[in-house]
């Protein structure tokens, strides 16, 4: 992981708009969402650190919403975004990736 670059991450997510997608989401402790496929409709990264990203999701299907997001890792395929609680521990991550997510 790397530090939130804001606009290497919406330069990524933004070649996507329109395509199908596969979102990771969890929520810890206690929750996640893995595989859902999706069609991406739009994406916008709001704030100067940390920051909030807000997925908008194709035909009505919805948004996605992390906050307190301060790193990143993009690659060909994927990118995640990962928010970190007070004693540095993940609290939430949403993956975002071209292809379905190992079960």
């Amino acid at each position: 992981m790397q530090p939130m670059n804001r606009e290497a991450a919406a330069a990524a997510l933004h070649a996507w708009t329109g395509r199908d997608v596969f979102i990771h989401l969890e929520v810890n402790p206690g929750a996640y969402w893995r595989n859902g496929r999706t069609r991406l409709a739009r994406a916008h990264i709001k704030g100067d650190g940390p920051y909030r990203v807000y997925l908008e999701l194709d035909e009505g299907q919805g948004l996605i919403h992390i906050d307190d997001v301060t790193h990143m890792q993009v690659e060909p395929e994927l990118v995640i975004f990962t928010a970190y609680d007070d004693l540095d521990r993940i609290a939430r991550t949403l993956e975002v990736s071209l292809r379905p997510f190992p079960v």
